[in-house]
């Protein structure tokens, strides 16, 4: 499970920014997400319904 909640206090109107570290989450819509921002930023946008499957690429 990833914690996602520091995004959430960073989506209300404003683009959320996520830096260019790799370090690969694997989501349960089969995409591999760069990094937990990019992974939480997709997780926001699904409204809760995605999760990650797996740390690493998928």
């Amino acid at each position: 499970q990833v914690d996602c909640s520091e995004y959430r206090r960073l989506e209300r109107g404003r683009p959320i920014y996520c830096e260019k570290l790799y370090q690969p989450f694997c989501g349960s819509d089969g995409k591999t997400y760069n990094n937990k921002c990019s992974f939480c930023k997709a997780v926001l946008r699904s409204r809760g319904a995605l999760y990650m499957k797996q740390a690493g690429k998928c």
